[in-house]
């Protein structure tokens, strides 16, 4: 599948789209600095474009034909780390709607704080895109449930034409992790999934990832590594100490556990604690922040999701920060694109969630017809390779166009469309009844349009 990615920064979400499989073939952002950083270490397809100026960047999507937009508007406007007023930053997640709606490709993925959920700007994108054609799934996620040590909570929103809402929910979430991911499961890691070239001077790193250069071959090159080699001095001392300090926004904890995820990384969470704070630390705090280890950048970079050979352009560290806390963390990316692109390749199919066994047998059904239905439903999703319709008769039709459907027999035929029948009814009284986003019992994802 063929990616744009608007507001991309300086390339966390395109690196983890690339990682999942799909052919990023251009990117748009405004700060020059961080389109520099992204065509030095993603690819040179980035380009420095203001993307308020809709009129502009449509021509340019539409030669390109990308099967998915994908992108993550700025932020500070819904955050809690800003003013929370929407102003000029919030309008661009319209803008990213407007684009969207008026290019067309078949998906397109979103990212952004969960309060922008809650916004009159994505109201009216939301509608935007819904009369666009659009089924919706909206979930709120656990960023460390999905690949990096970090409690960073944000919306995405995967769009589909013609799909129900809700339609990639439960394939979200079961692919999130049972536990999430810890700082020392990142930095803890004796010996990384990595290769050992020992390098001449004790300064210089002898550990290269798999997916980069590696460094001039010499005829010391091909010893083991040693037992006594040891990771990064600085990882070394956080694992040794136990407990980082991460600059709080507003009223949060600024001291972690390194068995528990960071808190979100944000531009500051460099920072030393202040005499403030220090004075009147958080009641949460397992130890005072005057004894914990304030984290480098390179160590924010990896938190963030960075590999290990990213190399950032800029003089100022404040930048660096900037970009780093902006970025979308590439294994969430990957993680959420490989749900898409099983989707679009009808590998998964979205679960019959809710209760449909007890709506059928409040219709007359006996418990075993009530399994018989829902399974036969389940099949029918499955033949049609995971796809929904927010029109009945449009998923009708295309079930009966699927040859494997049209194999089989005349009795079966029939309960499989009635299935489908009895399903689409019972989500249309859903949809009535519930007007209210809906808040997954699970905490891992809450999805705020209709389940499947």
């Amino acid at each position: 599948m063929r990616v744009v990615e608007l507001f991309s920064g300086a390339g966390g979400m395109s690196l983890g789209l690339q990682r999942a499989g799909f052919e990023v073939v251009k990117a748009y952002d405004a700060w020059p600095l961080a389109v520099e950083n992204y065509n030095r270490n993603v690819d040179r397809l980035a380009e420095v474009r203001d993307l308020k100026d809709i009129l502009s960047i449509v021509p340019d999507l539409m030669r390109l034909a990308p099967d998915i937009i994908a992108g993550g508007p700025p932020c500070q406007d819904y955050s809690s780390a800003g003013r929370r007023e929407e102003a000029e930053n919030a309008r661009l997640t319209l803008a990213f709607a407007l684009i969207v709606a008026t290019v067309r490709p078949r998906w397109f993925l979103m990212e952004n704080v969960t309060a922008a959920a809650k916004s009159t700007t994505w109201a009216e994108a939301r509608a935007v895109l819904t009369r666009a054609g659009y089924g919706l799934t909206e979930a709120k996620i656990d960023a460390s449930r999905y690949g990096v040590p970090q409690s960073r909570r944000r919306l995405f929103v995967i769009g589909r034409i013609g799909e129900r809402d809700g339609f990639l929910a439960s394939s979200i979430a079961a692919t999130a992790s049972a536990q999430p991911m810890t700082l020392r499961d990142l930095f803890g890691v004796a010996t990384p999934a990595a290769v050992y070239f020992p390098a001449r001077m004790p300064d210089k790193r002898s550990i290269w990832g798999s997916d980069e250069p590696a460094p001039t071959i010499r005829s010391s090159s091909d010893r083991p590594m040693p037992m006594t080699y040891r990771t990064h001095p600085d990882d070394a001392a956080m694992i040794e100490n136990g407990y980082v300090y991460l600059r709080p926004t507003r009223a949060g904890r600024g001291v972690r556990s390194i068995d528990e995820p960071a808190s979100t990384i944000t531009r500051t969470s460099w920072e030393r604690p202040t005499d403030r704070y220090l004075s009147a630390p958080h009641r949460g705090d397992p130890v005072s922040a005057a004894s914990a280890i304030v984290l480098t950048t390179t160590q924010l970079a990896a938190i963030q999701g960075f590999p290990p050979w990213w190399r950032w352009i800029s003089t100022s560290k404040r930048d660096v920060l900037q970009m780093i806390a902006n970025a979308v963390p590439a294994p969430v990316a990957e993680a959420i694109g490989r749900v898409i692109l099983d989707r679009e390749q009808g590998a998964n199919a979205p679960a019959i969630e809710g209760g449909f066994l007890q709506w059928l047998v409040r219709r007359g059904r006996s418990p075993q017809s009530a399994r018989n239905t829902k399974a036969q439903a389940g099949r029918a999703r499955r033949l049609l390779d995971g796809r929904t319709f927010a029109d009945p008769a449009m998923e009708l039709a295309a079930l009966e166009s699927v040859g494997e459907f049209q194999s089989l027999r005349k009795g079966t035929q029939s309960d499989l469309r009635q299935a489908l029948r009895l399903l689409a009814e019972y989500q249309a009284e859903g949809h009535q009844r519930r007007r209210k986003p809906i808040e997954s019992p699970a905490p891992i994802v809450q999805t705020l349009a209709d389940a499947a």
